[in-house]
């Protein structure tokens, strides 16, 4: 019987409360697809990257008892004795850990005892100091080898190796039979053997103990080193001897830092993370990010956009980071270069098809893509498991409550989750500690409003929307040419202050100053002053100082005082020609002057140019400033694709409407066989698929999606199951099962490449 068959009859016995509790614990299980029915979950559940994950949720009596479970299993114990768990432990009494282990389906309760599913059977116990079992390295040796041994211990006589292996194991896991031995040892040896027992089951090279090699104290292993056997291992450390168990979390103080406080806090680093962002998509949009020649961000890119938009190089590079894993920034891969031409860098550039989010819309946007990133493929998200616990550990205390005691943090995290691999646990929980303080999630170490609606995604909208409304919209305007933002401005008025002043400080008030240089900025823009001054008094808390309004229109006054005429385009010709063109009627909005005989000046850009002179009747052409041909661009498209809040049906599965779901239908149901679906629907076509129309019942028949035409509907369908003439689907674009009748299929669609992702 397989792990998921032997899981199903467990499920199946379930009640709903307790089926809702599994599915819970594994919520990868109710990943689209949902599973059809109970046989769905119990494959899902036996699935080695599912127990994975299960794992590395587990806190730290957890992963002990689930460690002596083991432990029993590789004695021989199975199922594991609950008494022979607890003495272990040494623990009075484990039942309320093995129940929250049934919970997440890593083992369960059994007539005799605690039963272990096949994928967590352990053969090698390295991290409790222990070897293998005696049973695998003795069934490595000839039945010369055992019987000799078995003599060697004084053992009965047995001609068959199953019978000599029976009679080996069984001394060996008689732990007085062991020490007895082990006192006629030679005294060398003894502490030899002290010294493995003690914590080092296996070491390289040669051992000069021949008396512990002929009584099966130690083995050669085929990779040359030496090994101990875990019943030798255990005997020798006593019959008192217990694996660690610390049920209790280590002990941290708690600092009330002021629930008001912190949300002020978190609001201000929120809304500025939120301008960084803004202006870092601004630039991006003005000119492409150099990445590195390995797409990464380089440092260099951090400084310069930090000076640039007054920021801290740590926010640049999260609102970078965060920019590129929520779509907003796309890499622009350079195409491959000519023989002997260096290849240019790759770019971030905007997504020209994504339309810019609100404000509030792209906080929650740039929370969910920090909190629940893309995965990484074929490893562990270690960063997002941490980031996700730190912020579960400060929302267990009462709001305003912190613990600023970073390396108690760090011991309290390591007890919560020990199995997560990390070779710097302690670096970890301080980054996902600044990145939350960056963006609002954490403030002082205590979780904010945004860091608890994170937990429960229902109250998300509501809160960000809350937060981002704190914005200021007016600053305060003194006579000494500066203007302050008490707390954090909103993006309109971030954008007209660095219009026309200098940022100066940030932090739980923003100021900018005013200078003739940052005027004309402004004026160098295209601002008037009238335009310019009812855009500053619209933000104003009160009148504008008179030396602000004094310095504009001096500003405004001698701009413009000196003039740098801008030769918008050359025509190049023969003197014949170019002389026709200057005396052309309708040619002389162009403004066309000679300066060379060959040459004339144009006082509109070269686009109208072009078109004027095509009008006109001459065919010119267009080159760029090396003298190369500049071919026609395509017109930019508007943004097709907008970020949107996700409908209710689309958030978190709700795990009790599943289980209910899933215990009101059949436990297990009928396997897609290879060739059937393509048979069944040859009688759809009167026994004639051709050769496409055979191939997506392969795709579909092998899990792939696959469009098609139902009736009037356009659906792409996966993971089929034949009920008659009917066809159980995935639809993936309703997001739920649908029935379709075989008759009314029309496989004349082409296949399309459609991710499950």
């Amino acid at each position: 019987m397989t792990t998921a068959d032997e899981l199903l009859g467990r499920l199946a016995a379930l009640d709903k409360d307790a089926l809702a509790k599994v599915l819970a614990h594994r919520p990868d299980v109710l990943d689209e697809p949902w599973p059809r029915r109970l046989d769905v979950v119990a494959a899902r559940l036996a699935a080695p990257e599912s127990i994975d994950a299960a794992l590395l949720r587990l806190p730290m009596p957890l992963v002990q008892v689930l460690r002596a479970v083991q432990l029993c299993y590789a004695l021989g114990r199975r199922p594991a004795p609950v008494e022979d768990v607890s003495r272990l432990l040494g623990a009075a009494d484990v039942g309320s850990y093995v129940d929250e282990l049934a919970e997440r389906a890593l083992l369960w309760w059994d007539a005799d005892g605690i039963a272990l599913p096949e994928p967590l059977r352990r053969n090698s116990f390295a991290a409790e100091g222990l070897g293998q079992p005696v049973a695998n390295l003795l069934g490595e040796l000839g039945t010369s080898r055992l019987a000799k041994l078995s003599k060697a211990l004084g053992l009965p006589d047995a001609a068959r190796k199953p019978e000599l292996l029976l009679g080996l194991v069984g001394f060996f896991r008689d732990g007085e039979r062991v020490r007895e031995l082990f006192a006629t040892a030679p005294e060398e040896t003894r502490k030899l053997l002290l010294d493995m027992a003690g914590g080092v089951p296996e070491v390289q090279g040669l051992v000069p103990a021949g008396w512990a090699f002929d009584h099966g104290f130690l083995y050669g292993t085929f990779y040359g080193t030496v090994a101990m056997p875990i019943e030798v291992s255990l005997a020798l450390r006593g019959p008192d001897h217990q694996l660690p168990f610390t049920p209790e979390e280590p002990a941290f103080e708690v600092t009330h830092t002021g629930a008001e406080a912190a949300e002020a806090a978190a609001s201000a680093a929120a809304l500025r993370l939120l301008d960084r962002v803004s202006a870092v998509l601004d630039l991006a949009a003005a000119e492409p990010l150099p990445l590195l020649k390995d797409g990464t961000i380089g440092a260099r890119l951090v400084k310069k956009l930090a000076k640039d938009t007054g920021a801290t190089p740590a926010e640049i590079e999260l609102a970078i980071d965060l920019a590129a894993q929520a779509g907003l920034l796309v890499a622009d891969e350079p195409p491959p270069p000519r023989r002997g031409q260096k290849a240019p860098a790759p770019t971030l550039v905007l997504d020209p098809d994504l339309a810019r989010p609100a404000p509030a819309l792209l906080y929650r946007l740039l929370l969910t893509t920090w909190w629940d990133p893309a995965p990484p493929e074929f490893e562990v998200d270690v960063d997002a498991l941490v980031r996700r616990l730190v912020v579960r550990l400060a929302a267990r205390l009462d709001p305003g409550d912190a613990i600023t005691d970073v390396d108690a943090l760090v011991r309290l995290a390591e007890w919560h989750a020990p199995m997560l691999p990390s070779d710097d646990f302690a670096g970890r929980v301080r980054d996902a500690l600044g990145e939350g303080e960056l963006l609002g999630v954490l403030a002082h170490g205590a979780a904010t409003a945004a860091g608890r609606a994170l937990l429960a995604p229902d109250r998300l909208v509501e809160v960000t929307d809350e937060l981002v409304s704190r914005a200021r919209t007016t600053a305060l305007f003194g006579t000494d040419l500066t203007a302050i933002v008490p707390g954090s401005p909103d993006a309109r008025l971030a954008a007209l202050l660095d219009r026309v002043a200098d940022r100066e400080a940030q932090g739980t008030a923003t100021s900018w100053r005013f200078s003739p240089a940052s005027v004309r900025r402004a004026f160098d823009q295209g601002s008037t002053t009238g335009e310019l001054l009812e855009d500053l008094r619209a933000v104003a808390t009160g009148e504008l100082p008179q030396p602000l309004v004094y310095l504009v229109n001096d500003v405004a006054r001698r701009h413009g005082e000196a003039q740098v005429v801008d030769v918008a385009s050359v025509v190049v010709g023969e003197p014949a020609v170019l002389a026709e063109l200057a005396a052309h009627r309708k040619l002389a909005k162009l403004g066309l002057r000679a300066v060379a005989p060959t040459v004339l000046t144009s006082i509109v850009d070269a686009d109208r140019t072009l078109a004027a002179l095509r009008e006109a009747g001459y065919a010119p052409t267009r080159h760029a400033a090396d003298g190369s041909i500049v071919l026609p661009a395509r017109d930019q498209a508007e943004p097709t694709v907008a970020v949107r809040d996700p409908e209710p049906g689309e958030g978190p599965p709700d795990p009790a409407g599943h289980a209910e779901r899933l215990l009101a239908a059949p436990s297990s149901g009928p396997v897609l066989l290879r060739g059937q679906l393509a048979r069944a629907m040859s009688d759809r076509y009167a026994g004639r698929l051709t050769p496409k129309q055979q191939q997506l019942c392969w795709q579909l028949e092998a899990g792939l999606p696959v469009d098609i035409a139902y009736g009037d509907e356009h659906l792409v369908i996966a993971y089929p199951e034949l009920d008659g003439d009917v066809l159980d689907v995935w639809s993936l674009g309703d997001r739920t099962y649908r029935r379709l009748e075989l008759a009314r299929i029309e496989l004349a669609q082409a296949s399309t490449a459609v991710s499950l992702a």
